[in-house]
């Protein structure tokens, strides 16, 4: 009887191939380690995005410049007032010079200070109101009792340009119509008299 090889069973096949089934030749065995291992490594799940953050805001643009005039004007308007009558305020020029029913040499001799006063009030220190008032008062009872020239003294003040606030006014007082059915003339004063915080206010003939 010759001794050949016998054939494997299939359950000895079977076996066979369960054990050799992870062996790696040896040749191949270094270079397709790293291959065969990140084959063999599971595939991470797929993560879920981020949520969303939040909304970048756009930067705070820079304030405008600072208005002069409007602060002032805001000032203004928050620095209470005492008041007796209804006075608006204008620094624009000031209606200065002769009305109706004065003559031109009349006139000239007022304004250069040539005739002499009859009577002066000063309305410093008094407010708005207290002025408009005063001024009245002084401009009607000077009618009355026949006098003709009035020196009426406001002071420069510290506003800009030199005008404050009642020498600005004034003039503006001496037009409304309570005073202009008994002016005749405004005009600044003469440096003697006071110049720029003064003014000359010629008054009608009493009827």
């Amino acid at each position: 009887m010759s001794k050949g090889r016998r054939t494997p069973s299939a359950a000895e096949v079977e076996l066979w191939r369960t054990v050799m089934r992870d062996a790696v030749p040896l040749r191949t065995a270094r270079l397709g380690k790293a291959q065969a291992l990140a084959q063999a490594a599971p595939t991470p799940a797929p993560q879920p995005p981020p949520p969303p953050g939040p909304v970048a805001k756009a930067p705070a643009k820079a304030p405008p410049p600072f208005n002069v005039a409007e602060r002032m004007a805001q000032l203004l308007a928050a620095v209470p007032v005492k008041e007796k009558a209804a006075v608006t305020l204008n620094l624009a020029p000031a209606p200065l010079g002769p009305k109706s029913g004065i003559d031109k040499r009349t006139d000239e001799k007022v304004r250069r200070g040539k005739l002499p006063v009859d009577g002066r009030i000063d309305l410093h220190g008094m407010t708005q109101g207290e002025a408009h008032d005063a001024l009245l008062g002084f401009v009607r009872r000077s009618h009355d009792q026949g006098r003709r020239l009035l020196l009426v003294i406001t002071g420069k003040g510290g506003a800009p340009r030199g005008e404050g606030i009642l020498r600005s006014a004034v003039p503006r007082w001496l037009n409304e119509a309570a005073f202009k059915s008994l002016v005749l003339a405004i005009h600044q004063a003469q440096p003697h008299h006071g110049g720029g915080g003064a003014y000359y206010v010629f008054l009608r003939r009493r009827r």
